[in-house]
């Protein structure tokens, strides 16, 4: 059953059953107050009518029935009373609607009361059908009890006046379940297009593919109200924000988040786009965007990621296209030499072949047994070959230092393949950068790896112009360089990397070169191979 379908029922049964039990519990009132009134104002004519002195009066002439057959009925007429029966103490009939009935017995079996003088109400069969009567004594001057009079109103008219009445109120009722009815298609109408023409089930399960979409992503994101309270917060978020959901949902952004910005997007409805901002110990990236519907900004979403992590993945990018260039570096350097080698044999020089092949393995393979005999581990000697070619490339000398050494299980891996990489290829950008000037030292970098006292050092020097002094030591901040926008990410990366492993990031500059140096503790649980 439909959703619209399912609200008109369920206001129709339930706008029909308070009609049914208010008509019901009215009915009943209206019946027992009909009925009750009857008898009260069958009692109340009846007397009146005893205590009319024309009436006492003729109960002293020879026919009584001559005075008051006249009165009763003219009193009948003019009150609406079915019949007003006066009778004597033998219960023999001075009045009745019906002439042939006078001098008639009076009849009912409900005369026991009235005869001992007291008033009554009862229910009782006459000549003319079921009545109410209004029983009261008739006293004379010394205040003995000469007759009785009878008042009745037949059950018939009087189920007839409550019938019209409650016929009224069923069409009232009526009317008010078409009208409930009514306002019932309009609110279900009204929900459909709130709620998009989705079933309840579809509702449901839109929710629970976008709850699995928001804990299934890296970025956390929080979404709120017009109002500016929380109304989604997923897990990713929950974990940089180092709360709970209990602590998250339903509170204002304001006390939760104070620099979030999502009230002036609420307000102004502008997206912002990649803006750095800091949560507790955190530096993300967010993006803000309003949620509209119809125009109106009903609310606000933001995404935000660890800025640490998106800079790691530009640093490995970057490594993927430095290995890149140094297997093309390395692919022209060795197709170069192979044309030699193979123009030299063309022209039968077999010695100078020989001469060159022995000097180029001699080359290589003194580079690999130094390596792989001191540092072991082939990622780092992987990352140094690759700089080396492309430090020839350059027409830039790269030294190693004889003396660098790496421990045989070599820790904090990726962050040395990182220090390296981004440390020597700003040295080659410094190099490269700055004018050479005559009788000045020919452009190198040097490169170092030792163990010290229970700590692994690493130390890259150039002989480049320096940082700039301005810089001072601002330069491990987030996008400080002097080298552009979009830059200055590298050594803010190795400074944070370094930091969360327990170590130290140092850089000394003067116009003669810089060295860049990093102090790792050998006990950390690091990264390994």
């Amino acid at each position: 059953m439909k959703l619209r379908t399912k609200i008109n029922w369920l206001v129709f049964l339930n706008i029909g059953f308070v009609l049914l039990l208010t008509c019901s519990s009215f009915a009943y009132l209206i019946i027992q107050r009909k009925f009750a009134e009857t008898g009260e104002r069958a009692l109340m004519l009846a007397q009146t009518v005893a205590g009319m002195p024309a009436i006492v009066e003729a109960f002293g002439t020879p026919d009584p029935s001559v005075a008051i057959q006249p009165l009763a009925e003219q009193i009948r007429i003019r009150t609406g009373a079915e019949y007003i029966v006066v009778g004597n103490m033998n219960l023999i009939r001075y009045s009745h609607p019906n002439p042939e009935q006078l001098g008639g017995r009076m009849v009912g079996e409900d005369n026991d009361l009235v005869l001992k003088g007291q008033d009554s109400i009862t229910e009782a069969t006459g000549t003319l059908g079921l009545a109410i009567r209004g029983k009261s004594p008739i006293w004379d001057a010394n205040h003995r009890q000469i007759g009785i009079v009878s008042v009745g109103f037949l059950e018939g008219a009087i189920w007839k006046q409550i019938n019209e009445f409650l016929g009224e109120v069923v069409l009232i009722a009526l009317a008010a379940l078409l009208f409930g009815l009514a306002g019932a298609y309009l609110l279900s109408g009204h929900i459909k297009k709130q709620t998009l023409g989705m079933e309840p089930w579809e509702i449901a399960f839109l929710t629970e593919k976008q709850s699995a979409i928001l804990e299934s992503i890296r970025e956390g994101i929080i979404a709120v109200n017009d109002g500016g309270k929380i109304m989604t917060c997923n897990r990713e978020a929950l974990k940089i924000l180092n709360m709970e959901a209990g602590d998250v949902i339903g509170k204002n952004i304001r006390f939760v988040l104070p620099n979030s910005r999502l009230p002036e997007v609420l307000e102004r409805g502008e997206p912002h786009k990649d803006e750095q901002m800091i949560i507790g110990n955190h530096l993300v990236v967010a993006n803000r965007v309003p949620v509209r519907l119809k125009g109106k900004v009903i609310g606000a979403v933001s995404t935000f990621r660890d800025k640490l992590q998106l800079d790691q993945i530009d640093e490995k990018l970057a490594d993927i296209g430095q290995y890149v260039d140094t297997l093309r570096s390395q692919r022209h350097e060795f197709m170069n030499k192979l044309h030699l080698i193979s123009g030299l044999i063309q022209m039968k020089e077999y010695d100078t072949a020989k001469d060159i092949i022995e000097v180029v393995n001699e080359d290589v393979q003194h580079t690999l047994d130094f390596f792989l005999a001191n540092l072991k581990d082939p990622a780092i000697v992987g990352i140094l070959v690759g700089k080396m070619h492309r430090a020839k490339e350059l027409g830039i000398a790269l030294h190693v230092d004889a003396a660098s050494s790496v421990p045989p299980v070599c820790p904090h891996r990726e962050i040395i393949v990182t220090f390296l990489g981004n440390a020597i290829e700003n040295a080659f950008e410094a190099i490269q950068g700055a004018p050479r000037l005559e009788g000045s030292s020919p452009p190198a970098v040097s490169v170092l790896l030792k163990e010290e006292a229970e700590e692994l050092v690493l130390s890259v020097a150039d002989t480049g112009p320096g940082v700039d002094p301005a810089l001072g030591g601002r330069i491990f901040e987030d996008g400080v360089t002097t080298k552009g926008e979009g830059r200055g990410l590298g050594l803010a990366l190795l400074s944070k990397l370094i930091g969360n492993v327990g170590g130290k990031l140092r850089l000394t500059s003067s116009e003669s070169g810089t060295t860049l140096t990093a102090s790792l503790p050998l006990q950390a649980g690091g990264e390994q191979g």
